[in-house]
């Protein structure tokens, strides 16, 4: 069952938002294709909290949950989970995944729905569209009545769907919430570090020796808490471009061998593969800096770095697929973001480029950013994410605009004003590999 796009027209008061059932955005949208594998669905059975209902089976978007307070508030909230790695084993079992702050929501009486995508793999084209087929299939679950209001959250590659979302289809939603999002450039940061990764190594990626490659680069490189010299020098890189010192970012790169992994994951886009979403990434525009002491200056590194230049028959916007393109800034609803210090994964410079987009755009004013002192990815706490929520909500209820944080400034000691609480171990402003 795949939802039609439809354009309706609505009637919409000047602060406070409602949602027609799908608007259309981009006339087109067509995703990226779902990896030529067979999927397995799980069993999608799962309890309803007290006072709630809970619906579960399977549908053309995967499998789904949903649960409805007896008390609804006549309110849906869409939670798009994150990346789920294609392959055997578990890699071809498609699962569903909760909100984090799932009670708070039913405490509330709002209802959620998920869908575990039709395919795993980075896919937030397809996980979009299977998670607005959600809508229509809560009306029939429902007995009929539609949400009042639709919200948009997710996390991770969930956080692109729900900054997609809020482009792709701009006034099908009451309001977005993206936690730690990704989004098209974080692939140009994986570039860049690969890039500078073949510099300070001496070594280079090309066709058919990414693995090999990546491997004795590593072992050039040791680990955090047992840098070489170079290693070290990488580390500093990939913090520099990835937002600059900042509390955890340090920890961060020690986090789920997120340090090596960097190192490796644009590997592909150096070596000159054709996929889309190898072909569409660049790292031209990155400026690289790198502390003296460390053995190259800024400048000189920059000069010799290989610089790897986009197709722009997929980055442009008038490619084929819209999850590629960088985001125009161009959104209608209101949208609140939160993002961790010490992500190096996603890291927190995408909430820059997002906010430069929808500053350019003109539509500064339904933006929102929050930052917390955390070290890894998408490492919030449910009160964290249900207070966010909860802000979204007012806003969208005709509500002021809530707080934020500045992600263009300094962030060497950023975060202190959302981030509750505070986390064992909080560095301060101290951020560097030394």
């Amino acid at each position: 069952m795949r939802t039609q796009l439809l354009l309706i027209a609505t009637a919409i008061a000047m602060t406070c938002y409602s949602t027609p059932a799908i608007a259309a955005g981009y006339s087109n949208f067509t995703p990226v294709p779902c990896g030529n594998q067979a999927w397995e669905s799980v069993d999608p059975t799962f309890e309803a909290l007290p006072g709630a209902k809970a619906y579960f089976g399977k549908y053309d978007g995967g499998v789904y949950h949903v649960e409805i307070p007896d008390k609804w508030n006549g309110e849906l909230v869409l939670s798009a989970h994150g990346y789920v790695a294609a392959g055997q084993g578990r890699g071809t079992q498609l699962r569903v995944g909760e909100p984090l702050f799932r009670k708070h929501l039913v405490e509330r009486g709002y209802a959620w729905a998920a869908s575990s995508y039709r395919c795993n793999g980075y896919v937030p084209g397809q996980g979009l569209l299977d998670t607005i087929a959600l809508v229509d299939l809560f009306k029939t679950l429902n007995g009929g009545r539609a949400a009042g209001r639709v919200y948009l959250t997710g996390t991770s590659m969930g956080g692109h769907v729900t900054v997609l979302g809020m482009h792709a289809f701009p006034t099908a939603f009451a309001g977005g919430l993206a936690m730690c999002a990704a989004g098209p450039e974080l692939f140009d940061y994986f570039t860049a570090v690969s890039a500078a990764s073949e510099v300070v190594s001496g070594l280079k990626f090309e066709p058919g020796n990414t693995r090999e490659i990546g491997a004795k680069m590593n072992e050039i490189f040791g680990a955090p808490a047992d840098y070489t010299d170079k290693g070290r020098a990488m580390a500093n890189i990939e913090i520099d471009l990835s937002g600059g010192a900042r509390p955890f970012a340090a920890e961060g790169l020690a986090s789920g061998g997120r340090f090596a992994s960097n190192v490796t994951s644009g590997a592909n886009s150096m070596s000159g593969s054709t996929a889309p979403t190898s072909a569409v990434t660049t790292n031209m525009y990155y400026t690289y800096a790198l502390d003296e002491e460390l053995g190259l200056s800024g400048n000189h590194l920059s000069s010799m770095v290989r610089i790897k230049r986009p197709d722009n028959k997929y980055r442009d916007s008038t490619g084929p697929y819209a999850e590629l393109f960088p985001f125009s800034g161009k959104i209608e609803r209101p949208l609140l973001t939160m993002h961790g210090t010490g992500d190096l994964f996603v890291p927190i410079h995408l909430e820059r480029t997002l906010n430069r987009a929808v500053t350019s755009a003109g539509e500064q004013d339904l933006l929102v950013q929050r930052i917390y002192r955390i070290a890894g990815h998408c490492g919030f706490n449910a009160e964290e994410e249900a207070r966010a929520f909860d802000d979204l909500a007012a806003w969208v209820h005709g509500g002021p605009k809530p707080d934020g944080d500045n992600v263009i400034g300094n962030l060497r000691d950023a975060g202190k004003k959302f981030t509750n609480p505070l986390r064992q171990g909080d560095p301060g402003h101290l951020s560097v590999t030394k």
